[in-house]
């Protein structure tokens, strides 16, 4: 299989692949901190911190979650530019060929299709990461007002 791409399809799939490293990145610093937080508050003989305290721990976790959202977003839209890129290349052969064949519309078809896999293949995760991590956060936060009620 030729894996060679045009330059703007490698360029689109450099920026998707930075995006996907930094929505891992984001994922397991995010999971390591809410997961730290979870532990503290489960611990038995532990002074809860004041709720302004504990805000501020759980605003400074969500400002690095909303993240996520925004890197699946620009990674659907680079997908989507990379699939219009592609079509345009493919077009702009066949009409310098002044033909249509395969062999013409192969290789931006060929771009259009990866840079799409690949912007829905950051999307995806970046969401479902976002979620998994909201997910717990609430379910930390339940715990520390149910402690909070408790006492």
């Amino acid at each position: 299989m030729n894996w060679s791409f045009s330059e703007t399809a490698n360029f689109i799939l450099f920026i998707l692949c930075s995006f996907s490293i930094s929505s891992a990145a984001i994922f397991l610093y995010s999971l390591s901190r809410i997961l730290k937080l979870s532990k503290f508050l489960k611990q038995e003989g532990t002074v809860l911190p004041k709720e302004e305290e504990y805000d501020l721990i759980g605003s400074s976790i969500e400002r690095v979650l909303d993240w996520l959202p925004s890197l699946a977003s620009i990674s659907m839209l680079l997908g989507l530019l990379g699939t219009v890129m592609g079509i345009y290349t493919s077009f702009a052969e066949m009409q310098s060929a002044g033909k249509a064949t395969i062999d013409v519309l192969a290789g931006g078809i060929k771009d259009a299709l990866v840079t799409t896999i690949f912007g829905l293949g950051v999307a995806i995760p970046s969401l479902l990461f976002h979620q998994i991590l909201e997910t717990l956060l609430q379910k930390t936060n339940e715990v520390y007002f149910q402690k909070k009620i408790d006492l």
